[in-house]
């Protein structure tokens, strides 16, 4: 695994030398488009309707638009003096306690690694945060923009998440109010009885990527020269109400297990 950042974690007067590395990985296949004619990609070019011409990356400028139509131009230097230094520093604001921070706040994961000569002060602060249930605000510099960041200490490893700034998170106050519908004693039995069948730990092994499987085995086909056959979706069966959903729901479970994979 290569590491995509490396600097330091910035702790009161501690500063500890560490390795950043993605925690995910990209499954997604990624398509050209071609020319149903003759199979060729298309390319794309800067176009200019009102000059009528194809646009050089040097005849481009950066605009914003602040109304409809109207844009204010905003030239690199500008931008230069927004954007964040290059900072190689991790620096942690403060602490909050594990789980503080709303999930929805979370964006990218990332683990991080000692480099040489950070190993005890590394551990140490594994150990304290894990110790303390505690979690570290931080702030960092990542592709020229500043980010907030939570490390924290999991699966024996700490790991870093970038996070939302508060402004960038919408209120579900907006939604509106969670809907509260009184249903039958019955019904909520039934679903609370659903919910504990199909209760049991998270495995992420047993949740493999099953839009990735069926392409990959249909992109394998179509290599080997083999005919693909798509087969016909079967209808969802129909039920007349909720009480009948749960206990048909609770009689298939009864009967085929609790899945073991995402159909």
């Amino acid at each position: 695994m290569r590491a995509i950042w490396q600097g330091l974690l910035s702790f009161g007067l501690i500063n500890i030398p560490i390795k950043m590395f993605k925690a995910t990985e990209d499954e997604d296949f990624h398509f050209s488009l071609l020319h149903s004619i003759c199979h060729n990609p298309l390319k794309y070019q800067r176009y200019c309707p009102v000059c009528d011409q194809v646009v050089s990356p040097e005849e481009t400028v950066r605009g914003y638009q602040y109304e409809a139509g109207r844009f204010i131009l905003l030239s690199e230097e500008e931008l230069d003096v927004v954007a964040s230094p290059r900072t190689k520093t991790i620096e942690i604001i403060s602490f909050v306690q594990v789980g503080e921070v709303p999930a929805v706040y979370y964006d990218e994961a990332y683990y991080l690694q000692p480099s040489t000569g950070g190993e005890k002060a590394f551990s140490l602060l594994g150990t304290a945060l894990a110790r303390q249930k505690k979690e570290a605000l931080c702030r960092m510099s990542l592709r020229s923009r500043p980010k907030l960041c939570l490390v924290a200490i999991g699966d024996n490893n700490l790991r870093l998440s970038t996070i939302h700034y508060g402004s960038e998170v919408r209120s579900p106050q907006s939604l509106g109010q969670f809907p509260h519908i009184e249903g039958s004693q019955a019904e909520l039995e039934l679903t609370e009885l659903l919910i504990n069948k199909l209760t049991r730990p998270f495995h992420p092994e047993e949740l493999p990527n099953t839009y990735k499987l069926a392409l990959s085995e249909i992109i394998e086909k179509k290599l080997s020269g083999q005919e693909v056959h798509i087969a016909k979706r079967t209808p969802e069966p129909q039920v007349a109400n909720i009480l009948e959903a749960l206990q048909a729901s609770l009689e298939r479970v009864e009967k085929d297990g609790v899945p073991t994979y995402a159909r």
